[in-house]
């Protein structure tokens, strides 16, 4: 019982280091949801080698873990550029390179849903491709999109917990110093797989009431 008294204690420092995981979850998220936008739309250009440059980026940032990314923007990134970069920045990039690939599908698969007719119909109306986008067609593949979206953020939140290997003091590195001290890696890691599953679970239960609720809707 002693161990896990232990484990307890340094629960406040644990959450403390959640919050660099929420953080970078966040803000690679928002920003593979712009860069998934740009992805998705070069997919569906009229011109064959612009689709081209969307399918191989796709492709490729889809073929390699998180593990490799976050190393290679850390170590071999900053080593060709001489770009000094923070681990949480170094973080954030790999993240969002990897997940702008994936968001971007999950764009391309909710704009599959639009009915053609949408598109003659706006056109019939005079209205420009622009404003059937941002009017017409988007607003509607958002709706099917947000709970995919959703899952997609539990994803990029797994997937965060490797960043500790680049010094960044997320939940997983901190009880990893405390396990290196005090070798009870079985209790520390057991708190945070815990801690996991119930934000998992949260957020699982979150995606499903949005799916209902725009399923209803809809």
């Amino acid at each position: 019982m002693n161990s896990w008294y232990a484990v307890l204690n340094h629960l406040p420092a644990m959450l403390y280091g959640l919050r660099f995981t929420f953080l970078i979850a966040i803000v690679s998220l928002v920003l593979s949801m712009a860069f998934g936008g740009l992805i998705v739309s070069l997919m569906r250009s009229r011109s064959a080698g612009v689709r081209a440059i969307g399918f191989l980026y796709i492709q490729i940032f889809r073929s390699l873990s998180p593990y490799v990314y976050v190393l290679l923007v850390y170590f071999a990134l900053a080593g060709a550029t001489g770009w000094k970069m923070d681990p949480i920045t170094a973080a954030i990039i790999s993240l969002t390179l990897l997940n702008t690939a994936y968001v971007a599908e999950i764009y391309r698969s909710a704009l599959l849903t639009i009915d053609n007719g949408q598109w003659e119909a706006a056109a019939a109306m005079g209205m420009t491709q622009w404003t059937t986008n941002s009017v017409v067609i988007w607003p509607q593949a958002l709706r099917t999109a947000i709970p995919l979206l959703v899952n997609q953020f539990i994803v990029i939140l797994k997937d965060s917990a490797i960043v500790g290997v680049i010094g960044v003091k997320d939940i997983v590195y901190v009880a990893n110093a405390q396990a290196s001290i005090t070798y009870k890696q079985f209790e520390y890691l057991t708190a945070v797989g815990v801690i996991f599953i119930l934000i998992v679970f949260v957020l699982s239960q979150l995606s499903a009431s949005l799916e209902r609720r725009l399923s209803w809707k809809h």
